[in-house]
């Protein structure tokens, strides 16, 4: 399965595979634009994600403080947050669970 990545009101659901492969859908990334305030990342589908991934995920907290949003990851993957340990930025991710 390729990412998809659909909007659910103030959610941005996440489902499939985040990694170098299928970044290029969605660079840049516009869907921030539409959002306000408190956004939710919802993680609960992803199957897959690498290093490219939490790279993104980063650049995308970056303009989401840009556009004032504060956003909130939840139902964060056991494999992200080994990768955010090991690329010691876990204290820069905003997991709620």
């Amino acid at each position: 399965m390729l990412l998809n990545i659909s909007q659910q009101d103030q959610t941005v659901l996440f489902s499939g595979k985040l990694n170098r492969d299928t970044l290029m859908l969605y660079s840049p990334f516009s869907l921030l634009n539409r959002l306000s305030g408190q956004v939710t990342f919802d993680f609960s589908a992803l199957t897959h994600v690498d290093s490219a991934g939490l790279a993104w995920l980063i650049q995308q907290l970056a303009r989401a403080r840009t556009l004032n949003l504060q956003i909130e990851f939840t139902h964060v993957p056991a494999q992200l947050l080994s990768l955010a340990k090991v690329s010691a930025v876990t204290a820069i991710l905003p997991i709620i669970d």
